[in-house]
């Protein structure tokens, strides 16, 4: 049975495709090219399945599976029964609803439509979320959205990962990002993924970080998703032992 993680946040350009397509590389890198991992799309961009076709495209190697599922919850509900042993899943940022009252619980934040619809059905299957928020913030409130007005109602395990850092800028963003979201209870991801050229470049030059050149920055740029796919695995045995 597979092990199912959805990236999720209600803003777009969070992070979401880069961090599934990168995370699933690492994955496919330690279990090998045989199937045992698969990377879900739902998103109607389809950015997880342009960047296959890229590294595709350059002559390399995609190891892991790519399915686009966007629109079909049939057959999003039926994951659990895929051969994959990991299942990656990128999700479009969500809208609210047209004059959505923040405060009013009655509405569900994930709203009604295809996207909605497919956003629920990949929750039901899920076995965790990974909840990609940017060094500076600036999606604080959507991000405050996805864990308080989505994943908490549901007991969803999830984890709030500090993304597009870049250490040149020193740590007072990153620090007072993870502080501020710890303050309001959220369990914030130890990793930070580092903002590094490599990652911006990956989709346009067809690469996954395990394809990445051979020098010192991309060393580190690769290390931060094996340290991001270590902790998700130590995650999921805590959440495990909780179940």
């Amino acid at each position: 049975m597979p092990y199912i993680s959805v990236l999720l946040n209600r803003k777009g350009g969070v992070g979401k495709s880069l961090i599934s397509t990168m995370l699933a590389a690492v994955y496919a890198e330690t279990l090998g090219d045989n199937g045992e991992v698969a990377v879900v799309s739902i998103d109607p961009q389809g950015t997880t399945i342009e960047h296959a076709e890229k590294v595709r495209a350059k002559g390399r190697t995609v190891p892991f599976r790519v399915l686009d599922l966007s629109g079909q919850t049939d057959r999003l509900r039926q994951l659990r029964k895929g051969k994959a042993s990991v299942i990656i899943v990128d999700t479009p940022g969500f809208m609210p609803l047209k004059a959505e009252d923040p405060e009013d619980e009655s509405i569900d934040p994930l709203g009604d439509g295809t996207v909605g619809d497919s956003l629920r059905a990949i929750l039901d299957v899920a076995d965790d979320v990974i909840v990609p928020l940017p060094a500076e913030g600036a999606a604080f409130t959507p991000t405050m959205v996805t864990v308080e007005r989505v994943l908490w109602p549901r007991q969803m395990p999830h984890g709030v990962l500090i993304n597009d850092w870049d250490p040149r800028d020193g740590t007072v963003d990153r620090d007072r990002t993870i502080s501020l979201a710890k303050k309001r209870g959220w369990d914030v991801y130890n990793t930070t993924i580092r903002h590094y050229k490599p990652h911006t470049r990956a989709l346009a030059n067809g690469r996954l970080c395990t394809q990445y050149e051979s020098n010192h920055t991309s060393t580190k740029a690769k290390a931060d998703f094996q340290e991001l796919a270590l902790e998700h695995q130590l995650r999921r045995h805590r959440y495990a032992e909780v179940r």
